[in-house]
């Protein structure tokens, strides 16, 4: 009976292999008259020591994260070997790749052959839930569908909540040559900002009397963000990752926004039967939306009062018939399930605070060190006469405009970003000797595309292409080699809202001081990476103020 039962198991165990075989081997020819029917070539590949599981690769990236260099690592790979090339990474092969044609592939004209995948949902579904940025097919397309409304001109255009956080922040900043951090300021009050624009009031980081509840929050997200970070440099192992401070970081921001996206469903339960039958609806909604409205109320009145000087009653009695934009609110217009809110606000938090903040911290980084282009574009915001800029006025600004392409090119915020083929596909370059033929991409192969080296390509940008220069971009137009917030239909759509916060506040500064520079000693020092979701400032810009 052993016997037979022994036969039988070794009989099964032959049979799946040999489909596993046969599989493989089916896979395999086809796979090969795809690439045969695309004209595709080998790209070529990493040099390793280790060619099976690529255990190079990983030491010498765990090296340079550790050392502030991954991009600069990566950069030099590019030069080294080429525009693409494949690597193996613990026993992947991976394709990376500057070369605008190919990203251009994955995003626009081959869109629907990749996904940002299953590792990415893992690796931020504790925090995010599925939203925007970890979402494929039709969620992805339902998330967009929700958030774009949002970030058109009418929303955008609307100056007052960045001058009332920008005129804030610039009040704290010392005036006399005391050398301050500025980057640690942008980046509280961008979370002040996107806090406000998202759930109708602020956290206020920024002020020093600042509650505990506000800075818990702050540290709960930058937390949250680094360990997820982590959690993708991981890839495939992300789940090895475990920590109880970020279960508990989660937790308390997800704990934090529930009230505020209960309170904006049962406000727009409630406003949709005062206009539909004007009769007050059930208790608990109508409880809700009054506590809604006295939170937008009390937020108005106080931002009225500190940009108006006056009394915040007297303020609070001049905002008690407007109703202002919220974001929320207008998201739970269109969907009352509280879950999928907290899972879209946050995943529109994470653009909305680090993606300007990096922006304008590379921007000071330069201009703290260049007294020219600080004097050009001083010149140019002169013309507004000190008064605080329209959208349009904004739009007019042409240097400065080229000083945040400038920054956006050579330092761009997310300088790395991969995706996974659904299914066999293909790139127009990076095959042959020459690197001019496709390549067959595998489906479930990573491809990575590394903007930070293609924004510094010399054969794209000139032989100055590492050079601050922004009188580059007088009559340039580009495309595909330009990439700061996406492109195809993944396209950022708050990309206007992060460039016109990031205007106005540079406007402002330039406005309220004289000069700003470098603190001494640092002339020298380079720009260094941070990088996690987004990439920021090692060491921060430290710089000197003067009215």
């Amino acid at each position: 009976m052993l016997a037979q039962v022994y036969i039988a198991a070794v009989g099964l165990g032959a049979a799946l292999l040999a489909y596993v075989a046969y599989s493989q081997v089916t896979h395999l020819i086809s796979a090969r008259k795809f690439a045969r029917l695309h004209g595709c070539k080998p790209a070529k590949a990493d040099r390793h020591w280790d060619p099976f599981f690529g255990l190079d690769f990983v030491i010498s990236t765990i090296f340079a994260s550790r050392g502030k260099y991954q991009l600069e690592d990566l950069y030099e790979r590019f030069k080294s070997i080429g525009p693409t090339f494949t690597s193996r990474v613990l026993g992947e092969t991976l394709i990376f790749t500057d070369e605008p044609k190919n990203v251009q592939g994955v995003l626009a004209t081959q869109f629907p052959d990749f996904d940002v995948g299953e590792l990415r949902r893992q690796a931020t579904v504790k925090l995010l839930g599925h939203g925007i940025f970890n979402a494929d097919g039709p969620y992805w397309e339902h998330s967009r569908a929700l958030i774009r409304p949002n970030f058109v001109r009418k929303q955008v255009g609307d100056l007052r909540l960045m001058e009332h956080h920008v005129m804030h922040m610039i009040s704290y900043l010392p005036s006399d040559g005391t050398p301050v951090d500025i980057q640690s300021f942008f980046f509280r009050m961008t979370l002040d900002t996107a806090t406000e624009f998202l759930f109708g009031k602020s956290i206020d980081s920024l002020r020093p009397d600042a509650t505990d509840e506000s800075k818990h929050f702050s540290w709960a997200f930058d937390f949250a963000l680094g360990v997820i970070a982590q959690k993708l440099r991981l890839g495939p192992y992300n789940r090895l990752y475990q920590s109880r401070k970020y279960d508990e970081a989660c937790k308390f921001l997800h704990d934090y926004v529930r009230p505020i996206i209960h309170n904006a469903v049962e406000y727009r339960k409630s406003k949709n039967i005062i206009g539909n039958e004007a009769i007050l609806g059930k208790a608990k909604g109508v409880e809700a939306s009054a506590q809604a409205r006295k939170v937008l109320r009390a937020a108005d009145a106080e931002k009225a009062a500190l940009l108006k000087d006056v009394d915040v009653d007297e303020a609070a009695t001049e905002n008690d018939d407007q109703e202002r934009y919220v974001f929320l609110y207008e998201l739970a217009k269109h969907s009352g399930n509280e879950k999928e809110l907290r899972d879209q606000v946050i995943n529109t938090l994470i653009a909305g605070r680090d993606t300007t903040a990096s922006l304008m911290s590379s921007t000071l980084f330069q201009l703290s060190r260049r007294p020219d282009v600080w004097a050009k574009l001083q010149a140019e915001v002169a013309t507004l006469n000190g008064k605080p800029p329209t959208f349009d006025q904004i739009k007019d600004l042409k240097y400065l405009r080229n000083i945040l392409n400038e920054a956006l090119r050579l330092y761009p915020v997310v300088p790395i970003n991969a995706k996974f083929a659904n299914k066999d596909t293909w790139l127009p370059r990076g095959g042959g000797k020459d690197g001019k033929s496709p390549i067959f991409v595998q489906k479930g192969q990573m491809v990575i595309w590394v903007l930070y080296s293609m924004h510094r390509r010399a054969d794209l940008w000139g032989k100055d292409s590492e050079e601050f220069r922004p009188e580059r971009w007088e009559g340039l137009l580009p495309g595909f080699n330009f990439l700061p917030f996406n492109g195809g239909p993944r396209i950022c759509p708050g990309q206007q809202f992060a460039l016109t916060e990031a205007s106005y506040t540079i406007i402002r500064l330039c406005q309220t001081f004289n000069k700003i520079e470098v603190v001494p000693g640092q002339e020298d020092r380079p720009w260094t990476e941070s990088l996690n979701l987004t990439c920021a400032v090692t060491g921060g810009v430290n710089v000197r103020c003067w009215k």
